[in-house]
């Protein structure tokens, strides 16, 4: 309190209020109070709004509101206007038969439980490359490139020369060999003709035959390092870029060229570990180059590697497609699908799916209470998720909306069903609640008022309290 505010009494020597400051007293009471009430309403208001079961109450109540309060809650609280869609009987004196039990009842959403097939289509990445191909090393041996016998990009068969080294020394040592032969062959038959006129004994002529023999092998030798000498292709199909020229020195570890047989192109792709089980050769395949989009080729499974990849957890694979026409080259990227044989499983929404302490549980429908269906979760999609379960079965009904609320073998109220056609008929849409009005407010009947099962017909016969009948007059009886 300030001191302008206050009065001195001399005689006591003590402070007195002044009237203005006792005036304000009171009004700043009054303030607080208001701000307290406004506080507590808009608690209200938020509780209404987020707990509708709290509305429901109000209105079903006895209590007497007034029709702008009861608008107010409807408006607030739309699901407390339209509780269910099952008719309710009522008892004798106002009451519904089975009120407690109802009110107790959590409305939910149902989903149906169907069969569902794993994913049958797998696409991946791949590398091509040519079926057969085969780096070209000289044989073990060294020299100058005589002779350029291809040019890059030439198509070969088997057997056709690419390179000759110089063989100037190798063609002298096979003509040496030669001839050591032919003397050979000539002492073997003197020593014959001496050997029947018993001139030379037998073990003599043996030893001659055996220089012969020698000297064909020498012989042998030499057209072999002769051979060597020309660097032929070893398979057919087409000589990549030729890496050596006439006069380059070339060694056993000098690349001559790269041949492709690319008949056959051979993708190579990784496959996920999830799909390795449904993996056989001979499965089709479908393979779209990035280069040219606007083709698919046709090709089957080759080959499949026997371990996965630690890193990846991948399965090589090899893919055969055909490329008669040669467009395709090693090392073109491909687009592979692959159609596999899928597994049949449980398909749920996957918000039906509730993870708890342990594992993973669906809240299955069983005579109107819900009861827990651990699951096991096989595979994901985007608006199912097939699981394997004991627990259930196909056309079993499962909660997917209003899980907080489920309680194990508490009764549920079913207010839509979602999901595919169940016994040959399509499923019901979900519900769209009303548009919120007095016209959809419950109505009083006797002490405790409950929405009627039937579309109320105006606000004025549900929500407000009927206007006074005119008075009675002598031609007609008032009417109620």
């Amino acid at each position: 309190m300030s001191s302008s505010n206050l009065g001195y009494d001399r005689t006591c020597g003590v402070a007195i209020a002044s009237p203005f400051e006792m005036t304000r007293q009171p009004m700043a009471f009054l303030k607080q109070l208001i701000v307290t009430l406004l506080v507590l309403l808009g608690a209200a208001a938020a509780y209404l709004k987020f707990d509708p079961a709290a509305g429901r109450w109000i209105l079903e109540s006895d209590i007497a509101l007034p029709p702008a309060i009861r608008s107010a809650i409807v408006w607030l609280a739309p699901e407390a206007a339209n509780p269910g869609m099952e008719a309710r009987a009522e008892r004798p004196g106002g009451r519904r038969a089975g009120a407690g039990r109802d009110n107790n009842a959590t409305p939910v959403v149902a989903g149906a439980v169907t069969i569902g097939v794993t994913r049958t289509r797998m696409r991946a990445i791949g590398t091509g490359d040519a079926a057969r191909s085969i780096v070209v090393y000289p044989d073990n041996t060294t020299g100058i490139v005589a002779e350029v016998g291809i040019g890059s990009g030439e198509k070969v068969e088997e057997g056709d020369i690419l390179v000759r080294l110089e063989r100037a020394s190798e063609e002298i040592a096979v003509e040496r060999a030669r001839i050591a032969l032919d003397a050979a062959e000539d002492k073997v038959t003197r020593f014959e003709r001496l050997r029947t006129s018993n001139t030379l004994s037998a073990v003599e002529v043996d030893t001659i035959i055996r220089e012969r023999e020698t000297a064909r092998l020498d012989l042998r030798t030499a057209e072999i390092a002769l051979g060597k000498r020309d660097i032929r292709a070893p398979i057919a199909g087409r000589v990549g870029i030729v890496s050596v020229d006439k006069g380059d020195l070339v060694g056993s570890q000098t690349v001559i060229a790269t041949v492709d047989n690319r008949e056959q192109l051979k993708v190579i792709f990784y496959t996920p570990e999830s799909f390795v089980q449904e993996l056989t050769v001979g499965t089709p395949v479908q393979a779209v180059s990035t280069a040219r989009p606007d083709k698919t080729y046709e090709g089957r499974i080759s080959a499949i590697d026997s371990r996965l990849d630690e890193s990846s957890r991948t399965l090589r694979t090899e893919a055969t497609i055909d490329n008669a026409d040669d467009a395709l080259r090693p090392g073109m990227s491909f687009a592979v699908t692959l159609s596999l044989e899928g597994e049949a499983f449980l398909s749920l929404d996957p918000i039906a799916v509730v993870w708890e302490r342990t594992g993973p549980i669906v809240w299955k429908i069983v005579d109107g209470k819900a009861r827990k269906a651990p699951v096991r979760i096989v595979e994901r999609n985007i608006d199912r998720v097939l699981v394997a379960s004991d627990a259930l079965e196909a056309g079993d009904l499962v909660v997917v909306e209003g899980l907080q609320s489920v309680r194990s073998d508490g009764a549920v109220t079913i207010q839509a069903t979602n999901g595919p056609e169940q016994n040959g008929a399509p499923a019901s849409p979900r519900s769209a609640p009303p548009t919120p009005s007095a016209d959809n407010a419950p109505a009083t009947s006797g002490r405790r008022s409950f929405l009627a099962p039937r579309t109320v017909g105006s606000a004025a016969a549900v929500a407000l309290p009927a206007a006074p009948a005119p008075p009675a007059t002598d031609a007609a009886a008032p009417t109620r």
